[in-house]
């Protein structure tokens, strides 16, 4: 049976953990965009707080490609999706890396008067982006951030909910489904396993 799924969802809602636990239990292989979220790969004292805005619009259209070759397959799960590439590039372009907290701001963060020029650049691509995620994924699942940031988190809740609304704005425009999965890891792989044996099937896009 070929299963797809998007899980959706802001920082810490447990995407990654989520996504390990439906590989582990239902054998459906879980994916995510080639490597760390660096502009040189070797490079391991990169800091992200140090990219310039071009470098993060080309790094998040260079992920996006690197999702859909991760994504090349009949039967996944996607550990954040193609749309959050661009939504987390969106937000951190407005907000910086460290939005709410008292973290060094950085140089991708966009002055607001730059916002309107840089930001259509960002998301240009996406007409693309819309029509893959429609084909690609069988299932869109959003985990709400249900558990509280740890001590000194990177971003704060406010941000969370900007990156929640945003992707529930982008799922609103596919024209699909979007189910909420709440509750512990187990609650959350239940529910999951009862939506794979419930849902069409949909063509695969390549």
């Amino acid at each position: 049976m070929a299963v797809r799924i998007a899980l959706l969802g802001a920082y810490g809602s447990g995407k990654t953990t989520l996504a390990a636990a439906i590989e582990r239990e239902l054998g459906i292989p879980a994916v995510q965009a080639a490597g760390p979220m660096r502009v040189d790969l070797d490079d391991e004292g990169e800091q992200v707080h140090e990219w310039s805005p071009t470098q993060l619009i080309g790094l998040t259209v260079a992920r996006y490609a690197d999702r859909r070759v991760a994504e090349n397959r009949e039967t996944f799960v996607s550990d954040g999706s193609v749309l959050h590439e661009f939504v987390y590039a969106a937000l951190r372009l407005r907000d910086g890396s460290y939005p709410g907290t008292a973290r060094r701001p950085d140089r991708a963060q966009l002055a607001p008067a730059d916002l309107p020029a840089v930001l259509p650049l960002l998301w240009a691509p996406f007409p693309a982006v819309r029509r893959y995620a429609d084909q690609a994924y069988t299932l869109l699942v959003h985990l709400p951030a249900e558990v509280p940031l740890a001590a000194d988190p990177p971003i704060d809740d406010d941000f969370r909910a900007r990156t929640d609304a945003v992707l529930t704005d982008l799922c609103a425009d596919l024209g699909r489904p979007v189910h909420v999965v709440t509750g512990t890891v187990e609650q959350r792989l239940d529910h999951i396993a009862r939506l794979v044996e419930t849902t069409p099937q949909r063509g695969a896009t390549t």
